[in-house]
């Protein structure tokens, strides 16, 4: 053990100590940024299933759409009644 502590210099000791330190802040960052990732696919995930529940309450809101298709003609055939009606009513 004294013979690994003898052939180790100062210099080599900084050297370790700042390749240490930086693999140190280099694994600080790498959780930092993981922990960033998660949270924004979580976040993802929440905007997802919200945007899901949305667009469900949609289609079941327009399942019915198609049933005013023939409502415009329906509309101009009463409309032309009531025209009638009125005429009817205006020359008594």
């Amino acid at each position: 053990m004294t013979f690994l502590a003898t052939q180790v210099d100062s210099q080599e000791k900084v050297f370790w100590y700042v390749a240490l330190g930086l693999g140190f802040v280099v694994i600080l960052v790498v959780i930092a940024l993981l922990t960033l990732l998660s949270r924004l696919v979580d976040d993802i995930d929440v905007n997802v299933a919200n945007l899901w529940t949305v667009t469900e309450r949609v289609a079941q809101n327009t399942t019915g759409m198609y049933q005013f298709a023939g409502t415009a003609s329906i509309l101009r055939a009463l409309r032309e009644e009531l025209i009638r009606h009125d005429k009817l009513w205006a020359s008594r």
